[in-house]
């Protein structure tokens, strides 16, 4: 049996992948202009990750190029 805070580190990863996710899509939107400083909601370890994941989700919201 699991004790009662093993899953927070795994929660953690996954709000900051959230926030970085959500960060590049109103980007995307222009609802939001293009930063690249850490929020202060993220923890200085994980950090790196935000940025990481942050530059992965600019990549993955781009506009469709139409076929002519």
């Amino acid at each position: 049996m699991a004790k009662i805070g093993d899953n927070v580190p795994l929660l953690i990863d996954k709000a900051v992948d959230f926030m970085a996710s959500s960060q590049a899509f109103k980007e995307y939107l222009n609802k939001m202009p293009e930063r690249d400083d850490v929020p202060s909601e993220v923890p200085a370890e994980n950090a790196q990750m935000y940025l990481q994941r942050l530059n992965y989700y600019r990549r993955l919201y781009q506009p469709v190029q139409e076929k002519e």
